[in-house]
C-alpha cells in the first residue's frame, strides 16, 4: 500500500468534490448525413461542455450512429451550469439525440493498478 500512496493522493486531489456526467450524441435512425453540421455540432458541444469541465475524456464509439461518446468530470457545483448547457445544445440541434447520464462517481478519471509483481505496488 505505501508504494500506491502518492498515486492515490494524486487520485483523490483530482476528483475531490467532482462527479462524472456523460454525453451520448446520436444521429437520427433514418436522416440525410450532413457532414458539416454534424462536425458542426460535435465542435460546438465539446468546446462549450469542456468551458465547464475540469477534464474530460472521450469514450469510444460504438455504434455507427454515435456522434459523440465523452465523460466530464465536473465540480459539483457547476453540475447545474452543465445541465443548463447540455438543454441550449439540445435546443439548437434537435435534430441529434443528446443522452445524458449521471451524476457518477468518477469512473473514468481515476486510472490506479495494482500491480502483480513480486514488489507489488502501483503505478
Amino acid at each position: 500500500m505505501r508504494a500506491g500512496k502518492k498515486a492515490i493522493k494524486k487520485a483523490i486531489t483530482i476528483v475531490d468534490n467532482k462527479v462524472e456526467l456523460g454525453i451520448k450524441i446520436f444521429l437520427p435512425k433514418d436522416a440525410k448525413i450532413d457532414n458539416q453540421k454534424m462536425e458542426q455540432c460535435k465542435s460546438e458541444s465539446t468546446e462549450r461542455l469542456e468551458e465547464i469541465a475540469s477534464h474530460s475524456k472521450t469514450l469510444n464509439l460504438f455504434s455507427s450512429r454515435l456522434l459523440m461518446n465523452t465523460s466530464y468530470l465536473i465540480d459539483k457545483e457547476k453540475v447545474q451550469d452543465f445541465s443548463g448547457e447540455v438543454e441550449k445544445l439540445k435546443l439548437k440541434y434537435p435534430e441529434y439525440k443528446f443522452q445524458y447520464s449521471g451524476p457518477w462517481p468518477p469512473y473514468n478519471f481515476v486510472d490506479i493498478h495494482i500491480l502483480s509483481n513480486k514488489k507489488g505496488g502501483f503505478r
